[in-house]
């Protein structure tokens, strides 16, 4: 997984096509000078927001341009009480300076404390209408720069913020998935932005644009299977090589990569959605020009109502929080068709019992299992059993080398697909999780999960991930939830696009179920303050150890569900 670069080049100049937001801008590395008294800032290289390159030319404050300087107008000062985000990346800094090492980040619409300030002007862009502007110090530690394109005082009167993410859901926003091939617009498009970039929609009687009412000579249609002639390329703009790119590609017989996806730097198209790619919605707005519903996203594209379908029936599984009544050993049924079984008094077998569903959770007993030939049951605590074969077992482990007496540590067994947390010794929470699925036999579909000892390097409420794979084309989800860090661009995070947890199933990350990822977020280290959107791990607040095993030799898996053939949405067809 890795973030493509349209995503660095284009994302930038969303917010600024709406009046009341701004834009930020992205790059792989971050350039600044780390504070020797924190670990450098983790960077996957997909996933991690870096630096913006300066307010005042990535962003579009809903105000006047920013000034070149700092100004003073002389205005009345007087210091607010707290702030609210405007750029989609607003970073909280170790100290009032702009090269100062990030601590974590705001995204557009968060509200935080101020405790003090203003600590200067050190890089600090401000508009001369906030004289108070500059660097305040915030609830949860560090400064971020107020009264510029970053941040302003609150409340901000006229501002609309984008929907925040409800911490209280197994889903933090409303998703949805795209089917068909859709434009991703920077701003609401006019019917001249419609006839260059969907001339498709417009029969070949249509009077000219000029003439043209709203509504007159457009269709909801697709495009057309391989854009040709005057019709499908009316001009040759980057979105239309762009379309004739994917167009050859898929009639070459191969999928297309991100980049031919992209629209052009500044130009009215973000990039084109392939059917299965994902996006987090804001609210929607009807286009005037067009008299169109388009649903803005939380990255602040606008994608027309049509083509996307909310995503509702994403697992609602739930792990098992610890108790003295629920503790290790536990088993959960990953089979589609699974047994619960009564044991044999000789305990040299056992017979049916009852069918039970799938995830069906059970404690099992301190005892020894039940072999049979060549099955092996394992007793629950209730005198009845399962089949070995169509659980996955979550056991009791001594913490590693050197964790403290209450230091949380996540412990994941790749083979029987399990996740537990621990607080020194004691398990408190256990869950299925499907990992990264390896072939061994092709190269390019080998996606198995790395194994060792590992720290949480940066928590986010949500991260975009995507990327170019050569077995499955390429996959976009914006706002994967609950996303955790732990090596490269490797993450532990929530997973709404399946449902198959105790199975391998992913491109190399831990995925869970939303509601599990939740728990673990909330629970895990570093602690991530009110009002931030994603902290990052330092020596003073270091993130939770992750350990990632193999407890029976990376044995292979039997009875795999035919139905869980994929782990992203499958690659894209239009």
């Amino acid at each position: 997984m890795r973030r493509s670069p349209w995503f660095h080049s284009t994302r930038a100049a969303f917010w600024g096509a709406i009046p009341a937001a701004v834009v930020f801008a992205l790059s792989d590395r971050a350039p600044a000078p780390r504070a020797p008294a924190l670990l450098a800032e983790p960077a996957p290289p997909l996933h991690r927001p870096a630096e913006p390159v300066d307010a005042s030319t990535t962003a579009a404050p809903p105000i006047a341009a920013a000034a070149a300087e700092p100004v003073d107008a002389g205005l009345p000062f007087e210091r607010p009480t707290a702030l609210i985000a405007l750029a989609t990346w607003t970073p909280v800094r170790v100290e009032p300076r702009r090269d100062a090492q990030a601590l974590g980040y705001l995204r557009a619409g968060a509200t935080v404390d101020i405790l003090d300030g203003p600590a200067g002007r050190d890089g600090c862009v401000v508009h001369r209408d906030h004289p108070e502007g500059g660097w305040y110090r915030v609830r949860g530690g560090g400064y971020i720069c107020v009264g510029g394109g970053f941040a302003v005082p609150a409340p901000y009167r006229g501002y609309r913020a984008p929907t925040q993410p409800d911490l209280d859901a197994g889903m933090p926003y409303p998703y949805a998935i795209n089917y068909g091939q859709s434009i991703m617009y920077r701003r609401l498009p006019t019917l001249a932005d419609l006839r260059v970039y969907e001339p498709w929609r417009f029969s070949r009687s249509t009077p000219d644009a000029g003439s043209v009412s709203a509504a007159e000579g457009l269709d909801a249609g697709t495009p057309p299977t391989s854009p040709s002639g005057t019709e499908a390329d009316p001009s040759d703009t980057a979105e239309s090589r762009a379309a004739r790119r994917v167009a050859e590609v898929r009639d070459a017989g191969g999928p297309p990569r991100l980049g031919d996806l992209a629209g052009e730097r500044g130009g009215p198209v973000v990039r084109r959605l392939l059917s299965g790619m994902y996006v987090a919605l804001d609210r929607t707005i009807r286009s005037s020009g067009t008299d169109e519903v388009y649903w803005r996203t939380q990255s602040g594209g606008f994608v027309r109502n049509g083509r996307l379908a909310p995503v509702r029936n994403w697992s609602r599984f739930e792990g098992q929080v610890l108790d003295e009544t629920h503790r290790l050993p536990m088993a959960w049924m990953v089979s589609e068709t699974g047994w619960e079984y009564t044991p044999f008094a000789n305990g040299l077998g056992a017979s049916s019992h009852r069918r039970v569903p799938r995830l069906t959770p059970f404690v099992l007993a301190d005892a020894p299992p039940i072999r049979s030939g060549a099955q092996t049951f394992w007793r629950t605590v209730d005198g009845r059993a399962v089949n070995q074969r169509n659980v996955r077992r979550a056991l009791l482990r001594t913490p590693p080398e050197g964790v403290g007496p209450t230091e949380k540590w996540i412990d994941v067994d790749l083979d029987e697909q399990v996740l537990v947390a621990y607080e020194g010794a004691r398990p408190v929470f256990a869950t299925l999780i499907s990992s990264g699925r390896g072939d061994r036999n092709s190269g390019v579909r080998n996606y198995e999960s790395p194994t060792g000892s590992f720290r949480i390097q940066s928590r986010h409420i949500t991260n975009t991930m995507d990327g170019d794979t050569a077995g499955d084309g390429p996959y976009s989800i914006e706002d994967v939830p609950w996303v955790m860090y732990f090596h490269g661009s490797y993450a532990i995070h929530g997973a709404f696009w399946h449902s198959y947890f105790g199975w391998r199933m992913s491109h190399g990350c831990i995925n869970m179920s939303p509601p599990d990822a939740r728990w673990l977020f909330l629970w895990a280290d570093p602690a991530l303050p009110a009002g931030w959107h994603g902290v990052y791990a330092g020596t003073t607040q270091p993130g939770a150890r992750v350990e990632l095993r193999h407890s029976r030799a990376n044995a292979p898996e039997e009875g795999r569900p035919a139905s869980a053939a994929h782990a992203m949405p499958v690659a894209p067809t239009q």
